[in-house]
């Protein structure tokens, strides 16, 4: 006998979804399980950006690291980018390289951005110009509009340089 989901589980499968198939990302091809953990991924990653941006609540950073943390490790690109960058401002940089570098290996423009930023500005690592291109040409190629400026004024010295770090 076929059960039918209760009006609450509707509910939830279809809001599920919905995250699933917003922000532009595709559910993977597959298994209905691992749809499931993509739906699962993006849900726990448009909570996270909830309590980033204080979207209907206080802002709470520490939630959306949690929440970013959980989408990251299910492979959740964007999460990974956003869990970087939230390491990197509270000084944990072998942590935001590590989840940058994931980002960026599963193409995420806005990590590759980032990574170029870092081996250019050297404030991590040591700076190595040739990596940064590297990078910001990995995601210029997406239409990244400040990779492509970076890439730009790396190879003509008549651009503006980049601000001094702080």
């Amino acid at each position: 006998m076929a059960r039918t989901a209760s009006p609450i589980a509707r509910r939830w499968l279809g809001i599920l979804f919905f995250l699933a198939t917003c922000h532009g990302a595709a559910a993977p091809a597959g298994d209905g399980h691992r749809t499931t953990q993509h739906a699962q991924a993006q849900a726990q990653y448009a909570n996270a950006l909830r309590y980033e941006e204080g979207i209907g609540t206080a802002p709470d950073p520490a939630q959306a690291m949690q929440w970013y943390a959980r989408a990251a490790r299910a492979g959740h690109a964007a999460a990974q980018n956003n869990l970087g960058a939230l390491y990197f401002v509270q000084g944990s940089y072998k942590q935001a390289l590590y989840w940058y570098r994931r980002a960026a290996h599963h193409g995420n423009a806005n990590a590759q951005f980032n990574l170029g930023l870092v081996y250019e500005l050297g404030r991590v690592l040591p700076p190595d110009r040739a990596k940064a291109q590297y990078w910001y040409k990995l995601a210029a190629a997406q239409g990244h509009w400040d990779a492509q400026y970076n890439l730009a004024r790396l190879n003509d010295d008549d651009l503006p340089p980049l601000p001094p770090s702080p």
